[in-house]
């Protein structure tokens, strides 16, 4: 799959349906229209929360993943930037290991 913003919506509708907000694997917020967005805040009870996201190869390309959506989650941009190109890494203190799906 090409990851464009077209592509990167499909994917949200396939994991979260028409929900304008989600949480990704470590529990970082997500907004559907913060999209590619790094600088895409809402404010919830007065204080301003992040939730910008993009697209998070769980296989790493450096690491020989691929496009297919099998190896594609949507994940807030922070914990794609700590994910960077590795499958197991520490989150605010959490061992964080994904493991993708053999076979697909």
């Amino acid at each position: 799959m090409n990851i464009t913003k077209r592509n990167a919506l499909r994917l949200w509708e396939r994991y979260y349906g028409s929900a304008e907000y989600a949480e990704d694997f470590h529990g970082n917020f997500m907004c559907k229209h913060g999209y590619g967005n790094p600088d895409y805040y809402i404010w919830d009870r007065g204080a301003r929360v992040y939730c910008g996201w993009n697209i998070h190869h769980v296989l790493p390309l450096a690491l020989g993943g691929t496009n297919a959506i099998s190896n594609l989650i949507c994940t807030n941009i922070v914990t794609n930037e700590i994910a960077a190109d590795k499958n197991t890494y520490w989150i605010d203190n959490c061992l964080v290991n994904l493991i993708p799906a053999l076979g697909k």
